[in-house]
């Protein structure tokens, strides 16, 4: 029998699916855990072995995201009590868990998950603090995340500092590189002045859904290179 998780990964049995599990990498992991949430991807009598999997799945996305998440709540949500971080990544991985469905192979998983643990956070300090956060907050860590890259990528560069600028863009070329094509379209088509209308309508998507991707990706990219 062949298990076909997806068009581009399958396996001649469930051992051998199980077996590459851990050597999968975060965004394989999540796309086999929402098929293995659906019972019909089971011939009659073998949804033990797919319970088997989604369990396994998701165990090492867990396994390879706890610790990162807090790196991330400390570093770039500036979040110093360990243990609002400790609730804010358990709060994270309830809801990839029962919105598992939500994840689209075609953006950046890291990107994606980032901006869950940003809004948990955002959520949690308005529960501790009424009224301290507003609607700003996201717009000004969008905002930084442009400049960020402006910084990384700038279009004119003086004499002494060309050749660094141009590491950097080489860099950031790197990183880009490791997104999902759908993403890496919408983040080069950014950084040429396209607007995100003209590139909603050249992909095919809503414009909040390239708005949430380019800032997803920039996410993932700035963790990648400032790590």
């Amino acid at each position: 029998m062949t298990v076909k998780p997806s068009e581009s990964v399958h396996f001649d049995s469930w051992k051998q699916l199980l077996q590459w599990l851990p050597t999968a990498s975060e965004g394989q992991l999540m796309t086999v855990f929402v098929w293995a949430t659906d019972q019909r991807n089971a011939p009659g009598g073998e949804e033990q072995h797919l319970n088997q999997v989604r369990k396994q799945a998701f165990e090492l996305v867990v396994a390879r995201t706890q610790e990162r998440l807090k790196i991330y709540l400390h570093r770039r949500q500036n979040c110093r009590d360990v243990h609002l971080a400790e609730d804010v990544v358990q709060e994270v991985l309830i809801q990839v868990y029962k919105r598992a469905e939500q994840f689209d192979p075609q953006r950046s998983f890291w990107g994606w998950l980032y901006r869950i643990a940003r809004n948990k956070y955002i959520d949690a300090l308005r529960r501790l603090r009424p009224g301290d956060i507003g609607s700003g907050w996201t717009s000004k860590g969008d905002e930084a995340l442009d400049e960020w890259l402006d910084r990384m990528a700038p279009t004119t560069s003086p004499p002494d500092s060309a050749a660094l600028d141009q590491e950097r863009r080489e860099q950031l070329d790197k990183a880009i590189n490791r997104l999902p094509p759908l993403q890496q379209t919408i983040v080069r088509l950014k950084r040429d002045g396209v607007k995100g209308t003209e590139i909603a309508q050249q992909i095919g998507k809503s414009q909040a859904y390239v708005s949430q991707a380019y800032h997803e990706a920039l996410e993932f990219v700035r963790d990648l290179l400032e790590d």
